[in-house]
């Protein structure tokens, strides 16, 4: 064995990501539901991720949708319509059937002695941009209120941000909570948050190229987390693990906790490091990276267009 070789074994470590169950354990639950969240805890998920809208009667709910009508039983944008007397008795539309969850019961349910003692679990809030603004202040009203008596909470909560008004109010409203920037384009995250936020989640397309490969050494530089998503192809979980993100977000726990976890775990050496590495044929395809470039051309668009960044 060479010197330069045992240098190498001797610095050798792997970056084990985050598993974060999207909605919760998705893939086997109705999405954004208490059962999800469970479940996925049960499967030994890292972290959780959900989504937050406000109803008519300032409840805030767990909905990805603006509208009620993929995931439940009900019709209409959730924020024409009452928590109290309406969404309270749907379901999910996806079996089997879930009442519709308040973040409050999301809380509740973290904020379990058995559940918040589990050592690094948090929950990323995501916080769509076409919310109104308002759901800020009820949200902080609320987190205000659990802090008196679980002040563990701010260091499981995550609350995720996608434009510049958010951040700016959430910044106000949240200093003792990470600030989590979600978005669709590199452009923006670097231009905008990479500097004011503790982490920042993008979608895979958008970290593909050069370009984001070098953005992730950059927020690491600072000290500072990457988060990717949707990732459900055992392929592309183990791209994310060479690329050494802090956080993978998917549907299927179970899949992702032996891919991006268990299997890495059992790397114990630079020289199997290298063969995991040299048999990384994810993005191999010239029309896989196409479409990826294409895609994420299309989201940085659109994240100009919709979101003005």
């Amino acid at each position: 064995m060479t010197e330069s070789t045992i240098d190498k074994e001797s610095s050798f470590k792997i970056h084990i990501p985050d598993v974060i169950a999207h909605r919760g354990f998705s893939a086997k639950n109705p999405e954004n539901t208490i059962v999800s969240y469970k479940n996925a805890l049960k499967a030994g998920t890292t972290a959780l991720e959900g989504d937050i809208r406000l109803s008519k009667d300032n409840e805030i709910i767990m909905m990805h949708d603006l509208t009620l009508d993929r995931t439940s039983t009900g019709t209409g944008a959730v924020h024409d319509q009452m928590w109290h007397g309406y969404i309270d008795n749907l379901t999910t539309k996806t079996s089997p059937p879930q009442p519709i969850p308040r973040f409050n019961d999301v809380v509740n349910l973290l904020t379990q002695p058995k559940i918040s003692s589990t050592c690094g679990l948090y929950m990323i809030v995501d916080i769509k941009y076409d919310n109104p603004i308002e759901i800020l202040d009820v949200l902080a009203d609320l987190l205000n209120n659990y802090l008196k008596t679980y002040p563990q909470l701010a260091d499981m909560l995550i609350i995720g941000i996608w434009s510049l008004d958010f951040l700016k109010k959430a910044k106000t409203l949240f200093p003792q909570f990470k600030l989590c920037f979600i978005g669709l384009s590199l452009s923006a995250a670097r231009t905008h948050f990479i500097n004011t936020v503790d982490c920042l989640s993008l979608p895979f397309a958008a970290l593909v190229n050069a370009d984001g490969q070098s953005f992730i050494k950059e927020v690491h530089e600072q000290n500072k987390k990457v988060f990717t998503w949707t990732i459900n192809d055992p392929g592309q979980m183990k791209t994310c693990v060479i690329w050494k993100v802090d956080g993978v977000i998917g549907d299927d726990v179970t899949i992702l906790l032996e891919n991006t976890q268990n299997i890495p775990k059992s790397i114990i050496s630079y020289n199997d490091y290298q063969v995991f590495v040299n048999t990384d044929f994810f993005l191999v395809s010239k029309r896989r990276r196409l479409y990826y470039f294409i895609l994420a051309k299309i989201m940085q668009f659109f994240s100009w267009k919709k979101i003005g960044i």
